[in-house]
């Protein structure tokens, strides 16, 4: 994918949605305990699908920089479960979701091989937000335009 279309695409994901909620306002309105809920004990919750969302995020950024994390990161924080589940906790992770959409714009303008690598992200991430969706209607909460 060319730099010009994977910006846009970038963009337009966060901020008016690729045929889904734009991914900015996904995690609005959530609380700490609704970001933590699980539909059932061996499902993930919000909070961890956007670690996981975070982690994948991180990992790709840090290959372009050089220095990609060793498997036991992987391991240990793909699904990651919230260490501390105040509401400053949650919304100490909303914001570092937002703040990654910046560091992913800044490295498809700036770095080369961004496009390639980062273009998956697009297909992830858009996957991962409909679960957000999806765990925010089982809890009752109002659907988001």
């Amino acid at each position: 994918m060319d730099r010009e279309t994977a910006v846009k695409l970038w963009e337009k994901a966060v901020g008016e949605g690729l045929w889904h909620v734009p991914w900015a306002k996904a995690l609005e309105g959530l609380s700490a305990s609704q970001a933590a809920w699980k539909p059932a004990p061996q499902r993930h919750s919000i909070w961890q699908i956007v670690n996981h969302i975070l982690f994948w995020r991180e990992y790709l950024l840090r290959e372009l920089a050089g220095a990609p994390p060793d498997d036991a990161e992987i391991e240990r924080r793909n699904w990651e479960e919230p260490a501390d589940a105040s509401e400053g906790a949650w919304r100490e992770t909303a914001t570092r979701f937002l703040r990654s959409h910046e560091e992913i714009l800044k490295a498809l303008r700036s770095n080369e091989e961004a496009p390639g690598k980062l273009a998956p992200l697009l297909a992830h991430d858009s996957y991962h937000v409909g679960q957000i969706m999806y765990l925010r209607a089982l809890q009752g909460l109002p659907p988001l335009d």
